[in-house]
């Protein structure tokens, strides 16, 4: 009898533990969609996501800074709608560009790149910038962003980049 109710307490446990874990991370969630990881910052503490819109909102720990290829600020929550490969009415993330912030519209996944649309301008970046999970600096100006004697940080950033950026 005392094996039997501990038999059960033990299937009621992994049972749980099973449940609990069926709710996968937001990283998980891009890389269904065809995302890498690194497009969000380590700080995220929660998100919804409606499976049948594709509708999201993704709330982090603080406003902050990641720094790419360029410098991008994060609101404390994003909102969009995802599709495979592809993010549109995004809300909550800027790039730096020359002497003023740009919103980052929308979010594709073109083959080897990552093709972000902000305003009229786009600009494709190597998929390999974004294989992990950034860490998120408090927002200041770049300062904690590896800007120590240039805090504009332009964008696209070489001569080389120059041919990642395709104006409308």
């Amino acid at each position: 009898m005392v094996t039997s109710h501990v038999s059960l307490v033990l299937l009621a446990l992994l049972a749980f533990s099973a449940s609990a874990s069926a709710i996968p991370t937001i990283y998980e969630i891009l890389t269904q969609y065809g995302f890498p990881v690194g497009i969000l910052p380590d700080s995220v503490t929660s998100y919804v996501a409606d499976e049948v819109t594709g509708a999201f909102e993704i709330y982090l720990e603080k406003s902050c800074t990641v720094k790419y290829d360029y410098l991008v600020s994060f609101d404390t929550k994003i909102t969009g709608k995802i599709s495979y490969g592809h993010i549109t009415e995004l809300k909550g993330l800027k790039a730096q560009s020359l002497w003023f912030w740009l919103t980052v519209d929308e979010i594709k996944v073109d083959t080897a790149s990552l093709q972000f649309t902000l305003g009229l301008v786009k600009v494709n970046i190597d998929i390999a910038e974004f294989e992990t999970i950034p860490t998120c600096k408090a927002n200041s100006l770049g300062a904690n962003c590896n800007h120590r004697y240039n805090l504009i940080n332009p964008l696209p950033l070489s001569a080389e980049q120059v041919d990642k950026v395709i104006i409308n």
